[in-house]
């Protein structure tokens, strides 16, 4: 599957609302960025004030490490990057 096909078929299988899982890639003052397996050439996002595990925004120091697992829900699919935001909490 091409990223043009891998792209489509991650906005029709993970449409707003949808429990997704992974593993926190990458971490930054802004956020964090998250692999799905699944779908390996789309960006998963988790920015910071989408981040509040117990319905508060946290310190970035307390977030999860690179490698854990990491549910979020989809709350957002951005065409210009490719880039499917997701939210916790």
């Amino acid at each position: 599957m091409n990223r043009d096909q891998e792209w489509g078929e991650a906005k029709q299988r993970l449409p707003f609302g949808m429990l997704v899982q992974g593993t926190v890639l990458k971490v930054f003052p802004f956020g964090m960025f998250v692999h799905v397996s699944e779908f390996s050439s789309v960006k998963f996002v988790i920015d910071a004030v989408s981040y509040r595990p117990n319905g508060m925004v946290i310190d970035p120091a307390q977030w999860p490490a690179i490698g854990s697992s990491i549910e979020g829900v989809v709350v957002d699919h951005v065409e210009h990057n490719r880039e499917i935001k997701l939210s916790v909490g």
